[in-house]
């Protein structure tokens, strides 16, 4: 399945703005990165959407849909409810995964959240998190945080994607506590830098090359700035070394 399949009956040339029902770009990609699991947990769900696409693609058997905000929890009901899926969701008024158990569900959403959060939230939840087989991440911002947290809590990184929406680029990853087969990311990539993901780099994936060269624009921009107002930050000459080493890597590679 790729990120436009997620759409259920949609035309081969898509309309330049989403119809109703239709999943985001970066819901599509999260869908893909999820696979095929027996029950998900998505949490902070929020209208309910992303996991009622899940059901209906057979990615999953069941849902266990939860927010902290009892009326995001209403619309998903209601969601589920008009598409004669509500025997097939459960329900739950909590934060993070303050109201699972371990024997819950295999698989968990953790979508449209800040990095930090969503680090945050493993590392409370971790009785449960842990016993996952995949959890799908989608950080709105701070993904060097969560990446950074992964690697270094024993998470191994199953897979990653970068998907652009609306114009702004988005990275996933699909993650997996497994601490006998974590390890550190792949040497090409700078040490102690989490900025972007291995796998869409090794996968030579077009939309990671155009976002690292936007990062690059950005970062050189700032520069600029910083330089005519005296020495620059060490911390920005860092960035846009190893994005540059990256970029150098990602194309000499190719050929």
């Amino acid at each position: 399945m790729t990120a436009t399949d997620c759409n259920m009956n949609h035309s081969d040339q898509m309309p330049p703005k989403r119809r109703e029902g239709e999943l985001r770009p970066r819901l599509c990609c999260a869908l893909t990165l999820l696979g095929r699991v027996r029950v998900l947990a998505d949490i902070g769900c929020d209208h309910g959407k992303f996991s009622a696409q899940a059901l209906r693609l057979g990615l999953c058997q069941r849902v266990i849909a939860s927010d902290v905000s009892a009326p995001s929890l209403d619309k998903a009901r209601a969601l589920a409810s008009s598409l004669g899926l509500e025997d097939r969701f459960t329900f739950r008024c909590c934060g993070g995964f303050d109201g699972y158990s371990g024997l819950d569900a295999d698989a968990a959403a953790l979508l449209g959240m800040g990095g930090e959060l969503i680090a945050a939230i493993l590392e409370g939840g971790k009785a449960v998190a842990q016993g996952l087989e995949r959890i799908v991440m989608q950080p709105m911002r701070g993904e060097a945080e969560l990446r950074e947290y992964l690697y270094k809590s024993g998470y191994r990184i199953l897979d990653e994607a970068v998907c652009l929406d609306a114009g702004r680029y988005y990275q996933l990853i699909a993650a997996k506590y497994d601490p006998e087969r974590a390890g550190p990311p792949p040497s090409f990539m700078p040490e102690g830098w989490y900025q972007f993901g291995a796998a869409p780099i090794q996968r030579r994936d077009p939309t990671q090359f155009a976002m690292m060269e936007r990062y690059l624009g950005i970062m050189e921009k700032k520069l600029e700035r910083s330089s005519s107002a005296g020495e620059p930050p060490r911390a920005l000459v860092c960035e846009i070394e190893n994005t540059r080493r990256l970029i150098d890597y990602f194309l000499n590679e190719r050929q």
